[in-house]
């Protein structure tokens, strides 16, 4: 990998193939970045160094590695313009070139980036963005928030009467992590932030204790809703600013999420245990949203919950 001579801690990080998706993921990187005052950083990856193959040999010979880093160069030039575009204010925007494969080259980056952007195609393929074979591997070692960008995303009005930020909470210990950067970014967007939690069945045993608690005319629902009322306050009294809902919801998770999005602008999430193989790593609920949503997904990882 390249060296940097600045703070990764501080950037936002976008993967750059010179594809349509990418300019989306750029476009938004960049908006979210100016809002912060912080700079944005564009990797294109898995330009190789050397032949590995005999076919990689001839292409060597050929000139088409060479081709294929001027390729790149450009792609990172475009992106850059794109960027600068997209904001009045004049951004940071610094860009690399690495060789590195792609997936390799995006894990070094997620272990310390403030943010990693991906663009991604819509439905059935905007999943591969964090379900791919690169992503997926990603995904699983990501130590950042990773926001995925569909391609033909365009922004909602902001400021009053905005669309919501709307962040699913699974009463896992990634939730206040995940509440975090809901928060986070309904702050810089001026936006109001919508909590949502499912719960399809109830325990037994916590009923119980809750009967002995409140009494035989306990609403079954009224144990999940002080909860969530409970742990979004606390993050609400620090972003004094947002207005925030509550919702409980007896649908499926990834149902209850997705009608709670109709309206929103952004969608946060988490992740499951980083010990789980990476296709099981986003869950399915996110999956899920992932698959049916249009507008920008932002997924937590759980190595943030756990304060590591």
């Amino acid at each position: 990998m390249i060296d940097l001579d600045f703070d990764l801690g501080t950037m936002t990080v976008v993967g750059v193939d010179g594809s349509t998706s990418a300019h989306s993921a750029v476009r938004w990187a960049a908006a979210d970045a100016a809002a912060r005052k912080t700079p944005m950083l564009l990797v294109f990856a898995g330009i190789g160094k050397s032949a590995t193959s005999l076919s990689s040999a001839v292409n060597l010979r050929s000139g088409t590695t060479t081709s294929a880093r001027a390729r790149a160069r450009d792609a990172l030039a475009t992106a850059r313009v794109i960027a600068r575009s997209a904001v009045d204010d004049d951004i940071d925007v610094q860009i690399v070139l690495e060789s590195a494969p792609p997936a390799e080259t995006l894990i070094h980056y997620a272990e310390t980036a403030r943010m990693l952007v991906l663009g991604s195609r819509r439905h059935g393929v905007l999943a591969r963005a964090v379900l791919g074979s690169v992503s997926s591997v990603v995904a699983a070692h990501a130590r950042c928030p990773i926001a995925v960008i569909p391609e033909d995303y365009t922004d909602r009005s902001s400021g009053p009467g905005a669309g919501p930020v709307v962040v699913g909470l699974d009463h896992s210990s990634n939730d206040d992590a995940v509440l975090g950067a809901a928060f986070d970014h309904a702050s810089h967007l001026g936006a109001p932030l919508r909590a949502v939690h499912a719960c399809e069945k109830t325990d037994p045993a916590a009923l119980f204790s809750e009967y002995v608690e409140y009494g035989p005319h306990l609403d079954p629902a009224s144990g999940p809703k002080r909860w969530i009322d409970r742990l979004v306050a606390t993050w609400g009294e620090k972003y004094a600013a947002v207005d925030y809902t509550t919702h409980i919801s007896t649908e499926r998770p990834s149902h209850a999420l997705l009608n709670n999005a109709r309206d929103a602008r952004l969608i946060v999430v988490g992740t499951r245990s980083r010990r789980a193989i990476p296709p099981l790593v986003i869950g399915s609920t996110s999956r899920a949203v992932l698959h049916h949503v249009d507008i920008p997904v932002i997924v937590v990882p759980a190595v943030l919950g756990r304060g590591s």
